[in-house]
């Protein structure tokens, strides 16, 4: 799975801040990360901190940079080994619910932070290409007569839409079962409601 901040053109003291910034904006959010917080977190000084970024929100931009282009390469790649429209869905789903248990801290913050309060710049998270490429998937299958033909908002929501919720009861603490548990019982079902009869 994904390490994302192993990039060659970022330096460590940058990484160590990037990580910092995950970390603690999870865990107190970003208004109440200060600079000081990041500082005795990531052993980074302000000095280089405000070198490597222009400001906490230019911070915050980056590491979502980061996140979504390690989550866009993965997902690439699994499009790249399944060519069928069902072992993508199934494939897809699965790496969700394995990428949820291994980056819960990553799965967080881009579930559950309020983005366009600190990166007003920033496209809604829903937008961006990693959940595009979700969307793509079930169109693909509406194009090819795979999937039946409904709204493909619809479509996608019944696709992902109780995978997302499940992962979320899981970062909440509420399931006590391994998300992969559900596996089956998730698509499947999903499937069963999407497919061309």
């Amino acid at each position: 799975m994904a390490n994302f901040f192993d990039a060659s053109d970022i330096s460590p003291s940058k990484k160590r801040i990037l990580q910092s910034a995950l970390t603690l904006f999870v865990e107190k959010g970003f208004f109440n990360t200060s600079i000081p917080d990041l500082v005795e977190h990531s052993g980074v000084s302000t000095g280089s901190i405000y070198h490597a970024f222009k400001d906490k929100e230019a911070l915050a931009t980056e590491l979502m940079h980061h996140l979504l282009a390690t989550i866009e390469a993965e997902q690439a790649d699994i499009l790249a080994r399944h060519q069928t429209v069902k072992a993508r869905y199934f494939a897809l789903v699965e790496w969700m619910l394995r990428f949820a248990e291994a980056y819960p801290d990553v799965e967080q913050f881009i579930l559950y932070a309020r983005h366009k309060e600190f990166m007003p710049s920033v496209k809604p998270i829903c937008s961006a290409k990693p959940f595009m490429t979700l969307r793509d998937v079930i169109l693909e299958g509406q194009e090819t007569g795979v999937l039946r033909q409904m709204d493909v908002m619809v479509a996608s929501s019944i696709a992902y839409g109780s995978v997302l919720r499940l992962i979320q009861l899981y970062l909440d603490g509420v399931l006590s079962t391994p998300l992969m548990t559900h596996f089956d019982e998730l698509t499947e079902a999903a499937w069963r409601a999407l497919a061309a009869e």
